[in-house]
């Protein structure tokens, strides 16, 4: 009889521990789906592209590219005025994606990206997001716009501000408008 006893009370000891640890994880993940809100910084890219092609930093790195196109031509370096003569439109074309339709603003973000933790905290945010990137959210998710704090960090001059603040009235021009325009 103490033979049968013994996996008894082991059997019982191991459903109790399954009970009680499912029971925990349970109300764990219901704790996490309800009550805390998740604070979700946005940025409207388009704003962001404006003031930094806008900027005097890249103001100063397209006299540059200027500079050294023409120093490649008074050298005789063909292949390098060539690269830098296609180097320009590209960067034009990006700029237009960028600042008039969705398209992602990396190359812009690695320029500011060790003020972004600053952002996010004065905010009160768990994570920065372009508005254009939310498939779903939840009710619970509170959304902050960041734009401005974002823009900020480019120092835009007062008609670049009034190029932004248009900018938010207006939706997206769809990508495949953009890709290929001839712009003016």
């Amino acid at each position: 009889m103490k033979k049968f006893r013994i996996p008894c009370i082991v059997i019982t000891i191991m459903l109790a521990g399954l009970v009680v640890y499912t029971t925990v994880a349970a109300q764990q993940s219901k704790e996490k789906t309800s009550g805390a809100k998740v604070h979700v910084a946005i940025f409207d890219s388009r704003a962001l592209a404006i003031a930094y092609y806008r900027s005097e930093p890249f103001k100063r790195q397209i006299n540059e590219m200027k500079a050294e196109c023409e120093k490649a031509k008074a050298q005789g370096d063909e292949k390098r005025v060539k690269e830098l003569e296609t180097e320009g439109p590209a960067l034009q074309e990006l700029a237009h994606k960028q600042g008039f339709s969705t398209w992602p603003v990396d190359n812009i973000l690695e320029n500011i990206k060790e003020k972004i933790p600053e952002i996010a905290k004065e905010a009160n945010v768990d994570i920065i997001i372009s508005k254009w990137a939310i498939t779903y959210q939840r009710s619970e998710i509170e959304f902050v716009d960041v734009t401005d704090l974002m823009v900020k960090l480019f120092n835009p001059d007062e008609e670049t501000l009034k190029i932004v603040k248009e900018i938010h009235k207006h939706d997206p021009i769809p990508l495949e408008e953009i890709e290929g325009h001839q712009w003016k």
